[in-house]
C-alpha cells in the first residue's frame, strides 16, 4: 500500500484551513464550507482537483468527495481502499492545527450513499440554524463528471437540496494557497526548471545546430518528438534522472518560416524549419512540478531584426525589476509598456500578448494568477511564475529583407515573431532566473555566411588549408624517379605517417581557431553587459576626516603640527588656523638635520607629477580627477627653535603611513575575497579523515602539520598548534590527487574558485601530503652496495610505504567526493597524467609540468604551478627553429588584463605530444621562430574591439580574425609558396623530362627567360620596401640554389621572382 506523508498531508491542509479562515468573506467568496470533488476520470491532468489531491496526497484519488468544514472537520468519502489509504492519517491531528478531526466515509452500494450524502450536508450546513448556506467548490469542474459515481451523486444531491444551498466559487482562494511554495517545493520547482534548461542546451540546440551546419531538411514536429523524448528519458543527455520522476509538460512547441503562435496550446507543424527565425517553447515535469522555458534563435538576423531582438530582452528586463514582493502582479505589464513608451516604441504595445507570464506548480498554468494588466494580487516571497514575453505579428519591411545575406530563408520572410520565456522565483530581495540559458543576442544568433559555393573555381581556399594539403602530399605523394637521397628514402615510410599526423592536427587547428572564435565573440557580448557595474566600482571616494570644525581634537594649538592618530590626519597650523590632511594624501616627510633651528618638510601627491606605486588606490584617483581645474599644495616646511616637537611629530608622521600603508596592502588582498559559508560540522557518524599531513603554504613561515577532515558542506584542516583552515566543497574548483611514483611524497591538492586567507596572506592554492622520503634522505650521497641487506631491506620498506600511503590518500579522495555528493556538492578528483608530462621551467627552476582532465600543474615544487585549461584561450609556442634544441609556451589568458603564462626550456622531442594534446583539449595553438613582447601584445588585443572578427571596422576589408596573425605562414606566404613551388622547374618531374630531353628543357628555360625579360630589380626593392634581412636571406637561397645546380650537375627551369 501507498505510504502518506502524514505530517505534510496536515500541514497542508491546515495552511488551506487558516487560509480559509482569514480571506472566507473575500477570496472564498464567503463559503461556509468547501467540498473539493475529484472526478472519477479527466482526459486534463492540470484540472485544480487534480492538482489539490497532488497537493494534499501526493496522489490522484478519483471519484472522491472531501468536504472542509469552518470548525475544523475534514471528511472524506471514498471507497474503502481509499480510506484505508488515508487511515495513516487518523487520529495523528497536530495540536496547533486549525483542523481538529479527520472522518473517513466508506462508498455504499446498499443505499447508494444516501445516508453518506445526508451526513455531508449536515456537516455543510453546520449551526446555520435555517440561514443560508454557501458551498465553496471548483465550479468550472461542477458535474462535469460523466460518469455516475460518488461525486456525481454528490454534486446532483447538493442541486437537489432547497434552496438555502448556495454553490459559490472557492477556485481562487485555492490558487492563492498553493501559489505560495514551500522550500521543499522550491527545491523541485528548481530542479525542473534545471532540467528544462538542459533539454533546451543540450537536445534542442545541439540538434538545430547540426541541423543548420550540415544544411538538413527536417520538420518542427521531428525535431519536437526528439525533444519530447529526451525529457522522458534524460540519460540521453547524460543526466542521471529517475525517469518516473520526469514527463513533458506538454509536446514540444518549434516554430519557423513565419508562422508563429505563442500560446501554451499552440502545436508544431509538419512543416520544413526554415534558417530564419526559430522559436522553441517546451516544458518538463519533475515530481509534478511544472518549469517552461522559451527562445528565439536568430539566423542571419536582419539589423531590423537584431533591434527588436534588443528591445524584447529590455522588455524582459524591465518586466524582472517589477517582480518585487509587494508590488501587484499587474505592475509587470505596466512596466512592460511603459519601457516602451519610454523608448519610443509604443506601437509594439499592441503586439504584447494578454500576459506576460503565469503562476506554475503542480499546476502548469494557474489562470487565477496571471501577469496582465488587471489583476491586484501581490507577490509574495516564494511565488514562482513564468515570464514569457513575446512579439506577435511584427511585419519585416521590404528594405530589411533586401539587405539580408544572398540565400538566406529571411528573404522570404514577411511577418515574424519573437519569443523569450524563463521561470522566476520570488524572493524578498526581488526576481531569481532559474533558468540559466543565455538571453543576449550573442548567445541565440547564427550566421549561414561561412559556405559559399565549394565549386567555385575563383574563391580562394584558406591559406591554412592550403598549407595542411601541402604537408600531407609532401614526401608521400612525390613521384617514383625523382631524385632523393638515400637516407630519405630508408625513412620514407615512417616519415609518411608522421606528416600524415602533423597535417590531421593543421586541419583540425584551422577548425578550431575559427570554432573558437565565434565562441569567444559570443562570451565577450554576453559579459560586456556587465562592464556598468565595474566601472561604478572605479569612481574615486571623497576623502572626510572630520565633519566640521567643532569634531577636531580639544588640544590642539595655534602654532603645532598636531597628529591624530584615531583620525588618521596631520592637522597643520597654516596662518595661525589648524588645517588638517587626511594621512593619504602625504607622499613622504622629511626630518633635516637641525642647525640652529629645526625643520619638517611635508610632501603631498599633487597633479602634474608621478604619484608612484605606494600612493593608495583612492588617492590617485582623486589626484587625477581634480587634477585638471584644482590647485594643490605640493609641499609644507616648518621651522621650530624646539626641536623635540617637530621630531615627535616627524615620527608619529611615519608611524602613522607605516599602518595606513599595511591597512592599504591588507585592503587590497581582501579586496577580492568572497565570504565563505560556515562550515557545518558532520555528527553522530564517522567522518573520513587523514593524519599527519603537511600543508602548504604555510601559516606564518613555519611547517604546519595537522589532521583534514572531511564534513558536511567542506573540509577542516587542524593543525598541530590549533590553526584551522575551512574548505568549502562550493569553492574547489579543482581537485587533484597526486599518488607517489617518482616523487618524495603523495599530496591532495585544492584549486579554489575563490582566494582564502591563511594566515595574512591570500591563496588560491591549498595543498596537503605526506612525505614517502625525507628529503635529506633523498639527496644522501652515501653509496651502500647493491647486495647491502640493510639496502634492500630499506627499499623494500619504502615502496610498502609508498603503496600504503597511496592507497590511503585515494581512499580518503573516494569517501571526500561521496561525501560531498551525498549533501548535493559536485567534487571529483583528477589524477594527473604521467605519460603526458613534460620538463619545463614555469618560475625559476626546471620542474616535471603534468596535465590533468583539466588543468595544467606542477604540484610538488612551491610555488605551485596550476593553470586552469578552461581559462586559456590560445597557447603559442615561441623559438620554434630547426637550430634551437629548445623551446617556450605561452598560455594566453581569455581576460586580457592578465599576462600569459609561461613554460620555458622545453626539450623540442616534446613538440609533437603537447601539440597533439592540445589538439585534443581542443585548444588552439600556434608557433613562431622567436620570442615575442607579450606585455605589448595584450595592450593592443585588449583594445582592438573586433580582435575576433574577420573583417576591420568596414566590415569589408578583410584581416586576420583571433590569433592567426602569429602563425608562422600567413595567408600570402602561404599562398605564395604554394604557388612559387607549382611553378618551379626545379621538381623532380622537370629533372626527369630534362634528362629525357634536354632541347625541350632549354626551350622552357628561354620561355620563362623572355617572359622575365620585363622584371625590373630596383623598382620590385622601391614597391615593396625590402630591407637588408631580406636581400642576405634571398641571396643566401640564391647561393644555396646555385651550389645545388653544381652537386647535381642540373640545369634548373629558372624560377619567376615570387612576390614577398
Amino acid at each position: 500500500m501507498a505510504e502518506l506523508n502524514v505530517e505534510k498531508f496536515y500541514e497542508r491542509l491546515n495552511k488551506i484551513h487558516a487560509h480559509f479562515l482569514k480571506h472566507r468573506e473575500q477570496i472564498w467568496n464567503g463559503a461556509n464550507c468547501v467540498t473539493l470533488n475529484r472526478a472519477s476520470s479527466s482526459d486534463d491532468e492540470y484540472r485544480k482537483s487534480n492538482v489539490l489531491h497532488l497537493y494534499l496526497f501526493g496522489y490522484e484519488l478519483p471519484d472522491t468527495v472531501l468536504l472542509l468544514t469552518k470548525d475544523g472537520k475534514f471528511t472524506v468519502l471514498a471507497t474503502k481502499k481509499k480510506c484505508e489509504f488515508l487511515e495513516q492519517a487518523m487520529g495523528k491531528e497536530p495540536k496547533g492545527g486549525s483542523v481538529n478531526k479527520l472522518e473517513l466515509l466508506v462508498k455504499s452500494k446498499a443505499d447508494n450513499n444516501a445516508k453518506n450524502y445526508e451526513t455531508l450536508l449536515k456537516l455543510a450546513r453546520g449551526d446555520s440554524n435555517g440561514e443560508a448556506v454557501k458551498i465553496g467548490l471548483i465550479k468550472k469542474e461542477f458535474k462535469t463528471d460523466p460518469k455516475d459515481g460518488v461525486v456525481m451523486g454528490w454534486e446532483k444531491k447538493i442541486e437537489e437540496s432547497d434552496s438555502n444551498l448556495e454553490v459559490v466559487d472557492c477556485t481562487h482562494g485555492l490558487s492563492m494557497v498553493t501559489a505560495v511554495k514551500e522550500k521543499y517545493e522550491l527545491d523541485l520547482m528548481k530542479k525542473s526548471s534545471v532540467l528544462s534548461n538542459k533539454v533546451l542546451k543540450h537536445s534542442f540546440i545541439k540538434e538545430i545546430e547540426d541541423v543548420i551546419e550540415n544544411n538538413k531538411t527536417t520538420t518542427h514536429e521531428t525535431i519536437a518528438e526528439h525533444i519530447n523524448d529526451v525529457i522522458d528519458d534524460p540519460s540521453k543527455i547524460n543526466l542521471k534522472v529517475p525517469t518516473d520522476l520526469v514527463q513533458s509538460c506538454y509536446f514540444p512547441i518549434i516554430q519557423s518560416g513565419g508562422d508563429y503562435d505563442f500560446k501554451v496550446t499552440a502545436t508544431s507543424n509538419s512543416e520544413n524549419v526554415k534558417f530564419d527565425i526559430i522559436t522553441v517553447m517546451l516544458g518538463s515535469r519533475y515530481s509534478n512540478y511544472c518549469s517552461n522555458i522559451g527562445r528565439t534563435l536568430l539566423i542571419d538576423p536582419p539589423k531590423q531584426v537584431q533591434q527588436m531582438y534588443d528591445t524584447l530582452q529590455g522588455v524582459h528586463e524591465a518586466a524582472l525589476k517589477a517582480i518585487v514582493p509587494g508590488k501587484p502582479l499587474k505592475a509587470v505589464y505596466a512596466s512592460a509598456v511603459k519601457y516602451l513608451r519610454d523608448e519610443g516604441k509604443e506601437n509594439l504595445v499592441s503586439s504584447l500578448p494578454k500576459a506576460l507570464g503565469f503562476s506554475v506548480g503542480l499546476d502548469f498554468r494557474d489562470g487565477n494568477l496571471l501577469l496582465n494588466a488587471k489583476s491586484t494580487v501581490p507577490f509574495k516571497a516564494g511565488m514562482v511564475f513564468n515570464l514569457a514575453v513575446s512579439f506577435s505579428g511584427l511585419t519585416l519591411s521590404s528594405s530589411a529583407r533586401a539587405s539580408a545575406n544572398d540565400g538566406s530563408a529571411v528573404k522570404k520572410l514577411s511577418q515574424y515573431g519573437l519569443v523569450i520565456a524563463d521561470m522566476i522565483a520570488v524572493t524578498d530581495k526581488g526576481a531569481d532566473i532559474m533558468t540559466k540559458f543565455g538571453r543576449d543576442r550573442g548567445d541565440i544568433s547564427y550566421s549561414m555566411l561561412d559556405e559559399d559555393s565549394g565549386d567555385d573555381e575563383s574563391d580562394e581556399d584558406d591559406a591554412d588549408r592550403k598549407l595542411a594539403r601541402k604537408i600531407a602530399k609532401e614526401e608521400a605523394e612525390a613521384p617514383s624517379g625523382g631524385r632523393k637521397s638515400s637516407r630519405l628514402a630508408a625513412n620514407a615510410a615512417s616519415g609518411a605517417v608522421d606528416v600524415e599526423g602533423v597535417a590531421e592536427r593543421e586541419r583540425k587547428q584551422i577548425e578550431l581557431m575559427a570554432r573558437k572564435n565565434e565562441e569567444r565573440l559570443r562570451e565577450i557580448a554576453r559579459s560586456s553587459r556587465k562592464k556598468g557595474g565595474d566601472e561604478m566600482s572605479q569612481k574615486a571616494e571623497e576623502i572626510e576626516a572630520y565633519k566640521s570644525t567643532k569634531t577636531l581634537p580639544d588640544n590642539v594649538l595655534p602654532n603645532q603640527v598636531k597628529v591624530d592618530m584615531a583620525n588618521q590626519c596631520v592637522i597643520l597650523p597654516i596662518c595661525g588656523n589648524p588645517i588638517p590632511f587626511h594621512i593619504s594624501t602625504i607622499k613622504n616627510v622629511v626630518l633635516p638635520d637641525p642647525d640652529n633651528a629645526a625643520y619638517l618638510r611635508i610632501n603631498f601627491y599633487t597633479g602634474g607629477m608621478a604619484v608612484g606605486k605606494d600612493c593608495p588606490a583612492n588617492t590617485a584617483k582623486l589626484v587625477q580627477k581634480y587634477a585638471p581645474y584644482a590647485t594643490f599644495i605640493r609641499e609644507v616646511t616648518f621651522r621650530s627653535l624646539d626641536s623635540h616637537s617637530l621630531t615627535t611629530a616627524f615620527r608619529q608622521i611615519s608611524e602613522l603611513r607605516k599602518r595606513a600603508r599595511m591597512k592599504e596592502i591588507q585592503d587590497q588582498e581582501e579586496a577580492n575575497l568572497v565570504k565563505q559559508d560556515k562550515l557545518v560540522r558532520t555528527k553522530n557518524e564517522r567522518v573520513p579523515r587523514l593524519s599527519d599531513l603537511t600543508m602548504r603554504p604555510v601559516f606564518a613561515g613555519r611547517k604546519t602539520q595537522g589532521n583534514l577532515e572531511s564534513h558536511t558542506n567542506g573540509l577542516r584542516f587542524i593543525s598541530t598548534r590549533g590553526e584551522i583552515v575551512d574548505i568549502m566543497y562550493a569553492n574547489v574548483k579543482h581537485a587533484i590527487f597526486q599518488p607517489c611514483e617518482n616523487e618524495i611524497m603523495v599530496l591532495i591538492h585544492f584549486h579554489l574558485k575563490n582566494p582564502i586567507m591563511v594566515g595574512k596572506k591570500k591563496q588560491q592554492d591549498i595543498q596537503f601530503f605526506t612525505e614517502v622520503i625525507d628529503a635529506s634522505q633523498a639527496v644522501d650521497a652515501g653509496k651502500r652496495s647493491m647486495y647491502d641487506p640493510d639496502e634492500m631491506d630499506d627499499e623494500q620498506r619504502e615502496r610498502q610505504l609508498k603503496k600504503r600511503l597511496n592507497e590511503a590518500f585515494k581512499d580518503f579522495a573516494r569517501k571526500v567526493e561521496g561525501v560531498a555528493r551525498k549533501n548535493g556538492y559536485s567534487l571529483e578528483f583528477d589524477i594527473p597524467y604521467r605519460d603526458l608530462a613534460f620538463t619545463g621551467n614555469p618560475h625559476k627552476e626546471m620542474v616535471s609540468i603534468q596535465p590533468t582532465l583539466n588543468c595544467l600543474c606542477n604540484l610538488t615544487e612551491t610555488p605551485f604551478f596550476v593553470v586552469d585549461l578552461s581559462d586559456v584561450d590560445h597557447v603559442h609556442f615561441e623559438r620554434v627553429t630547426f637550430m634551437s634544441k629548445a623551446f617556450d609556451i605561452v598560455l594566453v589568458n581569455k581576460d586580457f588584463t592578465k599576462q600569459p603564462y609561461r613554460i620555458d626550456m622545453i626539450a623540442n622531442d616534446e613538440k609533437d605530444s603537447i601539440q597533439e594534446w592540445l589538439t585534443d583539449m581542443e585548444i588552439s595553438y600556434t608557433e613562431g621562430p622567436m620570442n615575442l613582447n607579450w606585455k605589448q601584445i595584450m595592450s593592443h588585443v585588449l583594445g582592438d574591439d573586433r580582435f575576433y572578427m574577420d573583417t576591420e571596422e568596414d566590415e569589408v576589408t578583410a584581416k586576420e580574425a583571433g590569433w592567426e596573425f602569429l602563425r608562422m605562414f600567413g595567408k600570402d606566404e602561404a599562398g605564395d609558396e604554394e604557388e612559387s613551388e607549382e611553378e618551379s622547374g626545379y621538381s623532380e618531374q622537370s629533372d626527369e623530362e630534362s634528362e629525357e630531353d634536354e632541347d625541350s628543357a632549354d626551350g622552357d628555360f628561354d620561355t620563362d627567360e623572355d617572359e622575365e625579360s620585363d622584371y625590373d630589380g630596383d623598382e620590385d626593392l622601391e614597391e615593396q620596401g625590402m630591407d637588408w634581412e631580406d636581400m642576405e636571406r634571398e641571396a643566401a637561397a640564391d647561393d644555396r640554389r646555385k651550389k645545388r645546380q653544381g652537386d647535381d650537375d642540373v640545369t634548373p627551369v629558372k624560377r619567376k621572382r615570387r612576390r614577398r
